[in-house]
């Protein structure tokens, strides 16, 4: 079975899980119900193969946040770059004035 389920992210976006027994994960990219995408086990799996699956999605879910970060940082520094250079432009043409 393939599902596939497409909804865009807003800054109210929310994941919830519930314990067990009945253990879940919501996950609301609007903040609401609207567009609610819920995981559930089945009634009769076991505790500790809840939570190596859990575990993976940690992991998924981690590596996904570490390369928004990691794009984030690089952005940061290419833009911290691009002032510092803007800035030396600056400097280097005033110095250039001062000269003639």
């Amino acid at each position: 079975m393939t599902m596939h389920a497409y909804s865009f992210w807003s800054e109210n976006g929310t994941a919830k899980g519930n314990r067990p027994p009945l253990t879940s994960l919501s996950l609301l990219p609007d903040g609401r119900h609207k567009d609610e995408l819920e995981v559930l086990f089945h009634q009769n799996t076991p505790i500790e193969q809840q939570l190596v699956i859990a575990d993976r999605v940690l992991a998924g879910v981690q590596q996904w946040r570490d390369g928004i970060a990691e794009y984030a940082e690089q952005e940061r520094t290419a833009n911290d770059d691009l002032e510092a250079a803007r800035a030396e432009i600056v400097r280097l043409k005033a110095q250039a004035g001062e000269s003639e």
